[in-house]
């Protein structure tokens, strides 16, 4: 929603990458048709999407029904759309999909129960698209990404209104924030695997790991 960096990032990838390779669109992750015409968006430009990846998120425990529909609604809206769009029962090629959840989708945290519980809701979303039985049919993968916490403006600039106990949530945090380039690393291991469908990287500060979420309900 930020047009400002959002066309600064633009810029920078496009000298990188070279313009044909990079399209930037502002939008509201919140507006479903807003989102479906990013979508369409990327798919006349380019042709087909191989890897999505729904990365939008906030921290704001005060504004906790926004949180849900960015965390999480949103994530199922694009889920959606990616999933119709690359099926291979309905003539799509196939594809990776990557949420992205947190360290949060796997433990519990007083000073953020409505995000954590969001990035939980992400987490058990995914692993359970992931265990579906016409997974290998429709040519689907699906991943997931449990950072740390990472250096960007929602951690460092952190306050009472965003989270209960400012203080505190900074204090557990002291010595375990990530840099964006750690995260990014993570995100490249995880979406190059040979086999990635079910895959949980959790990515600390002490490095990396795997997880996988298995149905003890059947």
């Amino acid at each position: 929603v930020n047009s400002t960096v959002g066309n600064d990032t633009f810029e920078e990838l496009k000298r990188r990458f070279s313009k044909q390779n990079v399209r930037f669109t502002e939008f509201d992750v919140t507006n479903h048709q807003q989102f479906k015409d990013a979508f369409d968006l990327a798919v006349s430009t380019f042709g087909h999407v191989d890897v999505f990846v729904n990365n939008a998120g906030i921290m704001n425990e005060s504004k906790w029904e926004q949180q849900v529909l960015v965390n999480y609604t949103a994530v199922i809206c694009g889920t959606q759309l990616a999933i119709e769009h690359m099926r291979k029962d309905k003539g799509g090629r196939g594809g990776r999909i990557i949420n992205i959840s947190s360290i949060a989708g796997l433990g519990d945290l007083f000073c953020t129960p409505v995000y954590g519980g969001t990035k939980h809701a992400i987490r058990s979303f995914t692993s359970a698209l992931a265990q579906s039985p016409n997974v290998e049919e429709i040519g689907i993968e699906y991943g997931i990404l449990c950072p740390d916490p990472t250096a960007t403006d929602l951690i460092l600039k952190i306050d009472n209104e965003k989270v209960h106990n400012a203080q505190e949530f900074k204090e557990l945090m002291q010595g375990r924030i990530l840099q964006v380039s750690d995260v990014v690393d993570g995100f490249m291991e995880l979406v190059q695997l040979e086999k990635m469908n079910g895959a949980i990287l959790q990515v600390t500060v002490d490095g990396q790991s795997y997880r996988k979420m298995v149905n003890e309900a059947v």
